[in-house]
């Protein structure tokens, strides 16, 4: 009997290992841009569902960031998604042998941690708050995920419109699965087995992800101050 551990875990937005103010996240701020690093990669796609990019192709990282944002698009009638759909997967081998996968999920995002990679044993943490708005459409969001090996903040922008049109979330875990395996390491040292593979193989619903393909660098701490002293302003 095949036996998948599942964990769902509601996020409660409040402040957590002195990073944001405990009323601060109980409101989105949907006008917030997440500034981007410096930019160690760019490809300019027709649709990057099924690209493989390994972290050799990328620019050397500067020395003291610990930090990588991974930014593409994903066009879809997410209405008609029956389906989670596979949005990007981390991986230091093939796709079957991945050990983080974000997925789009019922307007928000799950993130599914492997055991180990390649087993069939994994928690899924699904976040409480909406990315994406769903509706009868067909519409381009883009996603921004920044991560390091025990962090996620992800942005996603419905490209529909110019103002208030950013989704924001934190999660508390990163690529790393400590004590068993650290992975972050092998993308900071751009090692040739680290490598991300965008989109799903079998979706439920016409799905591309056009435009481009991005990667940047940046420091935890920064990215920590920068968020404290100004998504929390006013909010």
């Amino acid at each position: 009997m095949r036996m998948i551990k599942y964990l769902k875990i509601i996020i409660v937005l409040s402040f957590f290992e002195g990073l944001f103010i405990s009323s601060v996240l109980s409101q989105d701020k949907h006008g917030y841009i997440t500034k981007l690093g410096k930019n160690l990669f760019n490809r300019e796609v027709r649709d990057a569902n099924r690209i493989i990019l390994g972290m050799n192709e990328i620019q050397s990282i500067t020395t003291g960031m610990d930090g990588l944002t991974v930014t593409f698009y994903l066009t879809a009638n997410l209405s008609q998604a029956t389906t989670p759909l596979k949005l990007v997967s981390f991986t230091n081998s093939t796709e079957s042998n991945s050990y983080l996968d974000f997925f789009y999920n019922a307007g928000t995002i799950t993130v599914r941690r492997k055991y180990a990679p390649g087993l069939e044993y994994y928690y899924d943490y699904h976040l409480y708050d909406p990315m994406f708005l769903v509706d009868s459409a067909v519409v381009t969001w883009e996603v921004h995920i920044f991560f390091t090996g025990y962090f996620f903040w992800i942005e996603t922008r419905d490209t529909r419109k110019t103002i208030n049109n950013r989704w924001h979330a934190p999660l508390f875990i990163g690529i790393d699965s400590p004590p068993r395996n650290s992975f972050m390491n092998d993308f900071l040292n751009r090692s040739s087995q680290a490598k991300l593979i965008f989109g799903d193989p079998t979706p439920s619903t016409t799905f591309t992800m056009p435009e481009e393909i991005g990667i940047y660098e940046f420091k935890y701490s920064e990215l920590r101050s920068t968020l404290n002293n100004e998504f929390s302003k006013d909010n």
